[in-house]
């Protein structure tokens, strides 16, 4: 069961909120060229204030998986091996003792550019940053991955869980900056109108009722759907 959410509540299991306050009919479809990889922390899973499932959502090309300290996704293992796809590790470089592996991604891209076509996906580690931080260090099959180190000009607009820091990006707005830098600035615009919506219909929920005004990012979201469909 969801934390927070009481047996009898009547929720949304696609967007785990209170069907009052349901986002569905906000959800984008988002078509990248890029791919990200969640790497998850169990716990996650059980929390309506997750934002990686935002992602995973809206951007086609996602692919998630549930860290473990002890054992390696099969799956993950066997994509992490796969010629195929160039992998990044996102991390923020205040808590990385091997600055070696970090460099611009501007860089990145261009060192692989005629190569061998590589897809680039990039491994978001989803979790709070405690427990980053520890899936960081215990996660010996990431270590010869390259890091990509953000440096957000924005602080976080993430206001849904007890001691979230402004300079802390949460997962979703982590996958807004990278669309960003890879110049995919109309699907970072909806990313970012989605997780908005979904931070205003959460607070609506947990004082349990529907949202009582229309935001921007909701027209314009239901804009977006209406040109979808036609």
């Amino acid at each position: 069961m969801l934390e927070g959410v009481s047996a009898g509540e009547d929720y949304c299991e696609q967007c785990r909120l209170l069907r009052i306050a349901c986002v569905c009919q906000y959800r984008p479809t988002i078509a990248s060229a890029i791919e990200f990889c969640l790497l998850t922390h169990e716990t996650e899973y059980r929390k309506p204030t997750n934002t990686g499932r935002l992602i995973a959502d809206c951007v086609k090309c996602t692919r998630t998986y549930t860290w473990s300290r002890t054992a390696l996704d099969s799956s993950l293992q066997r994509e992490l091996a796969d010629p195929y796809y160039q992998h990044w590790l996102v991390y923020p470089s205040e808590d990385v003792g091997q600055k070696e592996r970090i460099t611009p991604l501007e860089r990145q891209i261009k060192d692989s550019e005629g190569v061998a076509q590589k897809k680039h996906v990039f491994i978001l580690l989803d979790a709070t940053w405690q427990q980053s931080a520890k899936m960081f260090r215990k996660s010996p099959y990431l270590n010869n991955l390259p890091i990509l180190s953000l440096s957000p000009e924005c602080l976080s607009q993430y206001h849904l869980r007890r001691g979230a820091q402004a300079h802390h990006l949460c997962t979703a707005e982590v996958a807004i900056e990278l669309l960003n830098l890879v110049g995919e600035k109309e699907n970072a615009s909806l990313l970012q109108d989605y997780f908005l919506v979904f931070s205003q219909h959460y607070m609506a929920a947990r004082s349990g009722h529907a949202v009582k005004q229309e935001s921007e990012q909701m027209r314009r979201l239901l804009k977006e759907h209406h040109n979808e469909v036609n």
